[in-house]
């Protein structure tokens, strides 16, 4: 008899679904799933041996707005794509009623059915629809190859407008992959979870206000083509510029908009004292503007722009900042070589001799929207500096100051426990976290990091900064992404002089003599505070360049020498 009722609990325990209650947490979809503690309701696979998509975990936990899922693989994959062979779907039972929604397997009735990769969803109700990600308010993170994703789904969701997602407070999960016949758990019934209401930390909003003046503030922005100068946009996108108020801003989408656009743009936005106003520079999409002046560029990085921007005194150094925006898509190949190119850029600039040299521990700031939706090697390259076409690049180095890893700012939104920073609700893509800040932390410390998305901001807050639920939304489809940054002491350490460039008389009167350092061919111009070029010379051969300035009038103008080696010097000149 006992060994009936043992074999019976046995058979019932292989056959029936896991029923657990669930507990409520602070869940952040940010990949990093350090809240994902270990008292929160998991299954976890049996041991076996499976050829593709091995399935190891989910957990399951809720706040009062989301349900949350955490998966675990044995092999990284692209969730979303087809990167790595895979066919991985959701599967909820929302009304907990095994005769109801699509029999998956016997005993489960799913009313909603996540298909990761098509990027779509299924939802068995009457009538049946196929709905997409925004319907469920899907959200989900990393972007990139992993095998560990958290996922979120808004539990009072209506994905066809007229039957809410959960008629019951009780649901069952199962996660199956229909190529590798994998299926979680492996009793095949589901795991029940009941919703817990307990309420949860609130999150404490972000002040977006920058709390000491000598910190950096450096913002990457994606102005959806060239939506800055468009008339619809740019009212908007004022609004989010000005409240910012950044020191250092990328830009990128700016295929039409010119250099001279944004410095107009940003004198009137955010007029700086002296009336130079704003530096701009152009190379491709990208446009980087300074409240300092940009000492130099490099123009050789596909999709990559690096500026030296020239710091006050006060810092004791200059800021290498280098706006980016990757290949979009699936070209991962594009991606790697890109990033490739980046890290051989940042090794030659901590040694002597090359493109580039940079002072001991000069800051270093990368960012902008690197469309990081392929393999995570290009994020793993950005940080660690391990180069892939080592053939084109060289090998790879740890690309900090202290020979350690560069650190990405794992910012969220102010208002949202979530990192996405690209949003379009029309696409078959969830939103995600393209837009990226990654610096070298041995030099400079991030005080402060936020994204901005209005649409989630209440009221009050949105009245705070002048803005509306849609600002954001009516400016661009991803968000700006802001950092702090204050920088360490670097005792002994002096500013990087400009390039071995000598102006001068610097004031004059009539002609000023510009001395390169040493012979070679060079483009020499002038342009005035408007940005209208007044002088353009190409000078061959030689060391020097003489500049009649008699018939100028006034005030300030900037000189900018650009060498046959793609180097560029910039020197302010006043004419009195």
């Amino acid at each position: 008899m006992n060994r009936y009722v043992a074999c019976l609990a046995l058979t019932l325990l292989l056959v029936l679904p896991q029923f657990t209650f669930g507990q409520s947490a602070a869940i952040t979809i940010d990949a990093s799933f350090d809240d994902w503690t270990s008292n929160l309701v998991k299954s976890v696979d049996d041991p076996e041996t499976i050829s593709g998509l091995d399935l190891l975990e989910i957990q399951v936990t809720n706040d009062d707005k989301f349900l949350f899922i955490r998966i675990k693989t044995a092999q990284e994959f692209d969730l979303t794509d087809a990167l790595v062979s895979q066919r991985l779907v959701l599967c909820l039972d929302t009304d907990n009623d095994v005769n109801t929604g699509n029999v998956v397997r016997p005993g489960f009735g799913a009313e909603l059915m996540v298909m990761f990769r098509e990027r779509f969803i299924h939802y068995y109700t009457t009538p049946y629809a196929k709905v997409s990600f925004s319907d469920v308010s899907f959200r989900v993170a990393p972007t990139v190859t992993s095998n560990e994703f958290e996922i979120a789904i808004k539990r009072d969701a209506i994905p066809d407008g007229v039957n809410a997602l959960f008629s019951s407070s009780t649901f069952k999960i199962l996660l199956l992959d229909s190529l590798s016949k994998d299926i979680l758990p492996s009793n095949g019934q589901g795991m029940s979870y009941t919703f817990d209401n307990a309420s949860v930390s609130s999150l404490v909003p972000t002040d977006i206000v920058k709390q000491d003046s000598n910190l950096i503030r450096i913002v990457a922005y994606n102005v959806k083509s060239d939506a800055i100068i468009n008339a619809n946009n740019q009212p908007h996108i004022k609004k989010i510029v000005s409240q910012l108020d950044p020191d250092i801003i990328g830009f990128s989408e700016c295929y039409n908009t010119t250099a001279l656009d944004i410095k107009g743009l940003m004198d009137d936005w955010l007029p700086l004292i002296p009336s130079d106003g704003w530096h701009t520079r152009k190379k491709g999409d990208l446009i980087t503007a300074s409240r300092w002046p940009i000492l130099q560029e490099w123009n050789t990085l596909t999709r990559q722009f690096p500026v030296l921007i020239d710091l006050p005194n006060k810092y004791k150094t200059d800021l290498l900042f280098t706006g980016a925006h990757l290949k979009c898509c699936d070209g991962d190949n594009d991606r790697q070589n890109q990033v490739d190119q980046y890290m051989a850029f940042v090794l030659d600039a901590k040694t002597t001799g090359g493109e580039i040299d940079l002072p001991f521990e000069t800051p270093i700031v990368y960012g902008g929207d690197l469309n990081l939706v392929g393999y995570a090697q290009q994020l793993n390259t950005l940080l660690t500096g391990d180069i892939q076409n080592t053939a084109t690049f060289g090998n790879g180095g740890s690309p900090d100051w202290d020979n350690s890893g560069f650190t990405d700012a794992n910012y969220i939104q102010t208002d949202k426990r979530m990192n996405y920073t690209w949003r379009s609700d029309n696409s078959s893509y969830p939103p995600g976290k393209l837009d990226f800040i990654i610096y070298s932390d041995a030099v400079m410390d991030l005080e402060k990091t936020f994204i901005v998305q209005t649409e989630v901001m209440p009221l009050a807050r949105l009245q705070l900064y002048g803005w509306s639920d849609n600002t954001t939304g009516s400016a661009s489809d991803h968000f700006p992404v802001v950092t702090d940054f204050a920088l360490k002491s670097l005792a002994g350490v002096s500013k990087l002089s400009t390039p071995s460039h000598r102006v001068y008389p610097n004031p004059s009167t009539s002609h000023v003599t510009v001395s390169f350092g040493q012979v070679g061919n060079y483009q020499v111009s002038v342009r005035d505070v408007s940005g209208s070029t007044v002088f353009s010379e190409r000078i061959e051969s030689s060391s020097t360049s003489f500049i009649n300035m008699e018939n100028w009038s006034s005030g300030v103008y900037f000189i900018t020498i650009i060498s046959d080696d793609g180097s560029i010097g910039n020197h302010k000149l006043v004419k009195i």
